[in-house]
């Protein structure tokens, strides 16, 4: 994979601001200096579902402490605008450029001395014509966007694979996301590779075994469907084809290896490179899996799209602020 650096900045010409990241199991919050760049992070366990609807508040302000001050607007993306967050904030209906999320925040009634504002979800038709939803990763995409036209890639339409519990797979054309496609991958690997009988018994390791990883993508391209698939973790190590340490990475590698197969059935033509959005160690599989189909992957970490996207929109509501001004 090819990874992507940031873009240095060296004018001051950035509003400050807070970004928030607040998802399903962790919150993070980013306080931004006028040259775009991060001065100070503060992170809490203290996700969506460990709360109330009235604990978001007051979980905020304790986080933030001295950074609560009426100059720093506070822009929050993930699950906390979910049902069940802090406040359901509607989904955008795709086709939707991704700038114009910046006309769809939804500002906050509290007691912070901040304005706090929440980055809408998005909602579109997936691969098989049912409605699908995302949130936080809409935040991500626009970041990713950011990127590329730093880069001069404005015009580049790459296929964006968002790995994690629920993966996410979209198409954007001139900055706008058209479909968005999303698997339950993570989620159906961590329950096989914490409860099933495929894996009773059998040793866990941090360390990817690339080969065994490799293979259980081999075989998620045969014949027989991934149910079968599946089981073969466990018949070719009763048969002495895999190894103890080799079946858990087998497996990863047959729930990714149909992941990616089942969206690359749906492109009318290959599509080369895939822009991966999350963590290193996830996005490493996926490349891996991508690579045995031909294709090339290029990564950004999910933390870093996530801050560029909430930057843009920072940005542009300073730009919208100050023309009012000059305005009035």
């Amino acid at each position: 994979m090819t990874p992507l650096t940031p873009v240095s900045h060296t004018v001051r010409d950035h509003p400050r601001f807070i970004a928030v990241d607040w998802g399903t199991t962790n919150l993070r919050a980013f306080l931004m200096n006028q040259d775009g760049d991060i001065e100070e992070q503060r992170d809490s366990d203290r996700g969506m579902l460990k709360l109330g609807t009235a604990d978001f508040e007051t979980v905020l302000s304790e986080l933030l402490g001295d950074w609560l001050t009426s100059d720093l607007p506070i822009y929050m993306a993930g699950m906390v605008g979910s049902r069940g967050g802090w406040q359901e904030v509607p989904y955008q209906q795709c086709p939707i450029k991704l700038d114009d999320l910046g006309d769809h925040l939804v500002w906050l009634s509290t007691s912070l001395p901040n304005r706090v504002a929440i980055v809408p979800g998005l909602q579109a038709i997936g691969i098989a014509g049912h409605l699908d939803v995302m949130r936080g990763e809409e935040t991500q995409l626009l970041g990713a966007m950011d990127w590329l036209e730093a880069e001069g890639r404005g015009k580049d339409a790459p296929l964006f694979c968002l790995p994690g519990t629920h993966c996410k797979w979209v198409q954007i054309t001139d900055g706008q996301v058209v479909q968005f496609s999303t698997s339950i991958t993570g989620e159906l690997f961590a329950r096989l590779d914490d409860e099933s009988s495929l894996v009773k018994g059998l040793p866990k390791s941090d360390q990817l075994n690339e080969n065994a990883f490799n293979k259980g993508v081999l075989a998620s391209q045969q014949a027989g469907g991934i149910l079968h698939h599946l089981f073969s973790a466990r018949s070719r190590f009763v048969c002495g084809e895999l190894r103890a340490d080799e079946v858990r990475d087998y497996l990863s590698g047959v729930v990714i290896g149909h992941d990616v197969n089942d969206v690359l059935a749906t492109q009318a033509t290959s599509t080369s490179p895939v822009l991966i959005i999350g963590s290193q160690a996830l996005s490493e599989r996926y490349a891996l899996a991508l690579s045995s189909r031909g294709l090339n992957a290029e990564f950004l970490a999910a933390n870093e799209a996530s801050i560029r996207g909430l930057k843009r929109l920072a940005n542009r509501q300073n730009t919208l602020k100050n023309r009012s001004a000059i305005g009035a």
